[in-house]
């Protein structure tokens, strides 16, 4: 007697291999020629697809002025007042009427692809090395030559204008473009200047890459007069946050501390702005969940937080957690506290918007977003593997690799128009008065955005 087996759902795949047995081996009768049977055949299916969305034609294009970093081309370009300014043929500054594509004036030849602005005034950088301020008119208002020829990045904060060049930070004056001073790390530790540059009280603070035991960033603080070094914190992370005198920085406890794998926990420091004296400690702790006993993962996002107003967010392994700032007590709980997509396949990308939590898919670059109203974790849009994403407020464009831009209102997740370009080569998409503009194989192109997304 056949002993009973217990009965199994039969699934897809299961199917699929009867299938292909039942064909291996045909009934006797006449030959039958049959279909070639795949060795592999699997299906992703798109949940939760929709309609495509109308395609829109581009309102106006011109062409741009291409450079190359690391064998990749790029364009230089902003979006302000709702015109652009961007670098045309020759290295010219030029102005182009954001509705129309007009062009509307040209400054300069052979200039660098850095540009920055604030308050009505566009700085950028000459191919010697000199800082110019332009008005938004087109007229010129100064020239710096202070030969920072590899600069980074150039930051109006006040009425002082910082430039960083790896190591070296520059001070001009907003007004005038006279220099102020300039600092130079010149210790055999530094290993690199970071662009983010903060101005408090008289001081500023700039993050650098250093080199110790282990390497690890450090908080430089200077003078704002002078540039006269004040202060210097090793294993501190950029500021979080600069508050009554005070300066809010993650400890970096990489390789250091204890390392208990299952209790853990994230330090803030606080330091004296003028000092860098430590006047207190903030400790935000969590049990974390082991896959293996005994084993410590360093790294990745577990154990980083984010600033956002008074929300302070950080990322406890499985979970994150929502800590009111204003209102730290030792022991204290969160307010709120949601579970974390897998690390494994997401990263956080250190931002919330209108109640959710951003992050993106480490395979495909797709934007995940956790709902913080019920902790709900979703991928949008689903089957699409994008080259370039940009969020603006409503709108969320999603360029991909066959050449197309998709535009989503990012609220309702539901697709409004999409625009078919010739080149699979996107840059970031600028966005103002009520226009975006799409970088697409070193042409920009103006787009109307319909009130929806404006």
């Amino acid at each position: 007697m056949r002993k009973k087996r217990r009965s199994t759902p039969i699934t897809a795949a299961a199917l699929s291999v009867a299938a292909a047995i039942a064909f291996a081996f045909p009934p006797a009768g006449p030959t039958v020629a049959h279909a070639e049977r795949p060795v592999l055949s699997s299906s992703t299916p798109i949940y939760g697809a929709s309609v495509p969305a109308p395609a829109v034609k581009p309102l106006w294009q011109v062409r741009l002025a291409q450079f190359e970093q690391d064998g990749r081309p790029f364009t230089s370009a902003i979006a302000e007042e709702g015109r652009v300014f961007a670098l045309a043929d020759g290295g010219q500054l030029a102005a182009y009427d954001g509705a129309s594509g007009r062009k509307l004036w040209t400054y300069g030849a052979a200039l660098k692809p850095l540009l920055a602005y604030g308050q009505g005034v566009l700085y950028g950088l000459t191919k010697d090395g000199a800082v110019y301020a332009v008005g938004t008119n087109g007229g010129k208002k100064w020239t710096a030559p202070i030969r920072a020829d590899k600069a980074e990045s150039i930051a109006p904060v006040g009425d002082t204008v910082y430039v960083t060049q790896n190591l070296t930070l520059f001070a001009l004056d907003r007004a005038t473009g006279k220099l102020l001073w300039k600092t130079m790390e010149t210790a055999p530790q530094y290993e690199g200047g970071l662009n983010g540059v903060t101005e408090t009280d008289g001081v500023v603070l700039r993050s650098y890459a250093v080199q110790g035991a282990l390497s690890s960033t450090q908080i430089n603080a200077y003078d704002k007069k002078t540039g006269k070094q004040l202060w210097t914190s090793f294993r501190q992370l950029a500021p979080l946050a600069v508050r009554d005198g005070l300066v809010y920085s993650v400890i970096d406890e990489y390789m250091v501390g204890d390392n208990d794998p299952a209790n853990k926990r994230l330090r803030i420091a606080a330091l004296s702005l003028k000092s860098g004296a430590k006047k207190g400690e903030r400790v935000y702790a969590w049990t974390n969940t082991l896959a293996t006993p005994g084993q410590y993962q360093f790294g990745g996002a577990s154990g980083s937080a984010f600033l956002y107003g008074n929300d302070l967010y950080i990322y406890q392994d499985q979970a994150v957690a929502k800590y009111d700032f204003a209102a730290y007590s030792a022991n204290g709980k969160p307010a709120q506290r949601w579970a974390s997509p897998n690390a494994r396949d997401y990263q956080p990308l250190y931002a919330v918007d209108g109640g959710r939590l951003l992050y993106q898919n480490i395979h495909d670059n797709g934007i995940g977003v956790l709902k913080t109203a019920n902790g709900q974790f979703a991928e949008f849009p689903n089957g699409v593997q994008p080259v370039q994403t940009d969020l603006y407020g409503k709108g969320l464009y999603v360029a991909r690799a066959d050449g197309t831009l998709d535009a989503y209102d990012f609220a309702s997740f539901k697709p409004v128009f999409s625009v078919k370009l010739g080149s699979r080569a996107f840059e970031a998409t600028l966005q103002s008065g009520g226009m975006i503009y799409i970088r697409s194989g070193g042409t920009l192109y103006g787009v109307k955005l319909p009130a929806s997304l404006k």
